[in-house]
């Protein structure tokens, strides 16, 4: 009887943790964005933004007004990268080994444990994605991402004439 209730009890632990960090991760979704730019906004509605590269349909920009603080920790770069004029991704720039150990901390807190992939850290919704490379002790790269917008800049970099798909020939 104790054996069958430990067990039971150990079910409902498991349930209510991967609920816990479904329900993390969807505030990534609902988030959709970052600072109240909305992934898939077009470049009009981004407030003071500097052009710092130009790839044709890529532009990455800064903001001439950033707070660099982010939570816990204060940033050393924030950047914004447009996909054909639609805000695509943010890339936050950590370096110190003061701030580099708060990023993963504060980004837990938010959206549950991440799935760890060698030296990065993710965390995935059904529209947006989060990832964190620490490249060292005092330095991490973080991007948060559309999944949508990433999968068309994945296409547009694709040679012209070639798909993902392939087919069988007999």
């Amino acid at each position: 009887m104790k054996i069958l209730l430990a067990s039971l009890f150990c079910l409902l632990l498991s349930m209510s943790v991967l609920t816990a960090h479904a329900q993390s991760v969807t505030r990534l979704d609902v988030s959709n964005g970052f600072r109240g730019l909305r992934f898939g906004s077009p470049l009009t509605e981004a407030l003071h933004l500097r052009l710092i590269q130009d790839k044709g349909d890529e532009k990455i920009y800064d903001r001439t007004d950033e707070e660099l603080r982010v939570g816990s920790f204060t940033a050393a770069r924030i950047h914004y990268k447009f996909f054909r004029g639609q805000f695509a991704t943010v890339t936050i720039i950590v370096k110190g080994a003061a701030d580099a150990q708060k990023v993963r901390p504060t980004f837990e807190a938010l959206y549950g444990p991440a799935r760890l992939e060698g030296f990065s850290c993710k965390w995935q919704g059904s529209l947006v994605a989060l990832s964190c490379a620490s490249l060292a002790d005092d330095q991490a790269i973080l991007a948060m991402s559309s999944l949508p917008l990433a999968a068309q800049m994945q296409q547009a970099k694709a040679p012209t004439g070639t798909t993902k798909l392939k087919i069988k020939q007999k």
